[in-house]
């Protein structure tokens, strides 16, 4: 529920300011590790950093959607649900973009990608 709550404001936070601020960041780390559903495995962790990394290069995504993106590999989603997650990331950005697209009639400017991180944890939770 704590978790739920979390990612609900940093989606709303990031519409609103489009950043992602550390300190949210760090409660989502927190809250993760004392719940306790999942372990860290650190080589998982390196692998899911890597592949956001070359991902944040290639498409110029911003530094605190990656760092949530990685937080949410590692830490939120169960590793047998990550094709899931990655389907519902897909059609919420896709569902944001096509907002934006209508809303400025262009795709310039500053598209708010927490909404379909968090929208997709959001989604696959029980």
């Amino acid at each position: 529920m704590a978790i739920s709550l979390l990612l609900f404001s940093i989606a709303i936070f990031d519409i609103k300011h489009h950043r992602i601020p550390n300190i949210s960041l760090l409660l989502l780390i927190l809250i993760s590790i004392m719940s306790g559903v999942h372990d860290l495995d650190i080589v998982h962790f390196l692998l899911i950093s890597v592949g956001v990394a070359f991902f944040t290069l290639l498409t110029g995504c911003g530094f605190g959607d990656s760092k949530l993106l990685i937080i949410l590999l590692a830490l939120v989603i169960p590793r047998s649900q990550i094709s899931h997650f990655i389907s519902a990331v897909l059609l919420a950005s896709s569902i944001l973009i096509l907002l934006h697209l209508i809303r400025f009639r262009s795709l310039r400017g500053e598209i708010a990608f927490a909404p379909a991180l968090c929208g997709a944890v959001l989604a696959l939770s029980p």
